[in-house]
């Protein structure tokens, strides 16, 4: 594959978007970065298997190409894609012009989960991170299928708020705002993204006549599943008799301590927007609780591992 990139003809603002209060500025700064735990747990995977393949990935829902780098460093060539107008070219500026990354590495593509342009089984390893809510799942895993090869990987993942351990006042609050938040994110799009993550990806099937050797890994999920709720709607539990689930604790890397300014700065990347003046109260009680010290923060995140069926 070349280094091209592709757009559809009709400018589209999905999800994750601009429009809808994204600012990658902040979220580079306030969200969790993927550490090497992160990536082992991929690369680990796919290693496993006879007659592996390290020649082309593809990253879905690619955002400004967060998880890509990482990706180009072990495969030969990379496919980075996401729906979203002007999403790709943030990508392809982040990935050549400031790191300095071969553009012959890379194809960029303007396109969503659910169809693509991408030749059928001609990937080895499929990344959707911090995406899958928003597209129709069903359609996203059979695509996935179609564009992997036999024994490729697919990994899907989300990390959700993090939880405030050691302080049960102050996790109480946080808890508020984010149930305030949810108050104000309604709508169609919204329902359905958080009926796949409030129970950490477990709304999402595989079915076995494609995949294989399926892996749910939940890392600091003190809570259990109960970890990744934020509200009432919750999607049907659709994991199969026959997958794997571990569960990995007090994993450092998704782990941080962080003051009332930081928390308000991450919750400003949640999308839509919650202007803070909406929740001053609950703001000005979080602030009284930590009384200018900092609280540990446990990233819950959610690792979903397929291998596609020949």
């Amino acid at each position: 594959m070349s280094a091209t990139t592709q757009t559809e003809n009709e400018a589209k603002e999905l999800g994750f978007s601009v429009r809808q209060g994204v600012d990658w500025s902040n979220y580079v700064l306030y969200r969790p970065i993927y550490q090497n735990s992160f990536f082992t747990h991929i690369f680990d995977y796919h290693s496993q298997k006879p007659g592996v393949s390290w020649s082309i990935a593809h990253d879905i829902g690619a955002g400004h190409g967060i998880a890509s780098s990482t990706i180009a460093s072990r495969f030969d060539h990379v496919v980075v894609s996401d729906p979203n107008d002007g999403y790709t070219q943030i990508a392809r500026n982040l990935l050549v012009e400031q790191s300095g990354i071969s553009e012959s590495k890379f194809t960029f593509l303007q396109q969503g989960a659910e169809k693509s342009s991408v030749e059928s089984a001609s990937i080895d390893l499929i990344t959707a991170c911090e995406c899958m809510q928003w597209t129709d799942t069903e359609a996203a895993v059979g695509e996935f299928a179609r564009q992997l090869r036999p024994g490729g990987t697919l990994v899907m993942t989300y990390y959700t708020r993090p939880l405030i351990v050691g302080n049960e006042r102050a996790q109480d609050i946080w808890k508020a705002i984010f149930e305030a938040y949810s108050k104000n994110a309604t709508g169609d799009l919204l329902d359905r993204a958080f009926r796949i993550l409030n129970n950490g990806f477990d709304a999402i099937a595989l079915p076995e006549a494609s995949w294989k050797t399926v892996k749910r890994v939940y890392i600091n999920a003190s809570q259990g599943i109960a970890s990744f709720k934020i509200n009432d709607r919750v999607g049907e539990n659709r994991v199969g008799k026959n997958e794997e689930r571990v569960w990995v604790n007090g994993d450092p890397d998704w782990s941080d301590n962080q003051d009332i300014d930081w928390l308000k700065k991450y919750f400003a990347t949640w999308v839509p927007v919650l202007p803070e003046n909406e929740i001053r109260g609950l703001w000005d009680e979080l602030e009284c609780i930590l009384g200018g010290e900092k609280v540990r923060l446990e990233t819950p995140i959610a690792m979903v591992f397929a291998t596609k069926r020949a």
